[in-house]
């Protein structure tokens, strides 16, 4: 139950039927139509960045040389590096977490150095601890 439907259960009928009753549970539904809302847009964006991802990796294998690369490429990848970048210290911590990966196993999959998966883990732990 969210903050705004426990207010609204709190209100008693005569609560709800004053004015003042009214335009709190207006503005409950209003802060409720706008959760939901922004809920979808940031899953839309979400999925859009994963699609990103998904055809960059898709086109962009090892075989591929930087001479071959266009300008729009470029751009396509920079932009899908940035959401990795922003993404893998969460990765990292979920691989350690979920499956029990060791610093050295993730780096080797992430093509990162273990030191790097190391400090991200220590750092998470430092924080978890607070």
């Amino acid at each position: 139950m969210s903050t705004d439907e426990q207010q609204r259960a709190a209100l008693d009928q005569d609560d709800i039927d004053s004015p003042r009753g009214r335009l709190l549970a207006g503005i409950a539904d209003l802060v409720d139509t706008f959760t939901a809302e922004t809920s979808e847009v940031q899953q839309k964006a979400a999925e859009e960045r994963a699609a990103l991802l998904h055809a960059v990796a898709a086109e962009y294998g090892p075989e591929r040389t930087a001479d071959e690369i266009t300008l729009a490429e470029a751009g396509r990848i920079r932009r899908a590096y940035k959401l990795v970048e922003e993404a893998t210290p969460r990765l990292i911590v979920e691989a350690h977490e979920r499956e029990g990966k060791s610093a050295t196993e993730i780096a080797t999959t992430l093509g990162c150095s273990p030191s790097y998966a190391s400090r991200v883990l220590r750092e998470h732990r430092a924080t978890a601890g607070e």
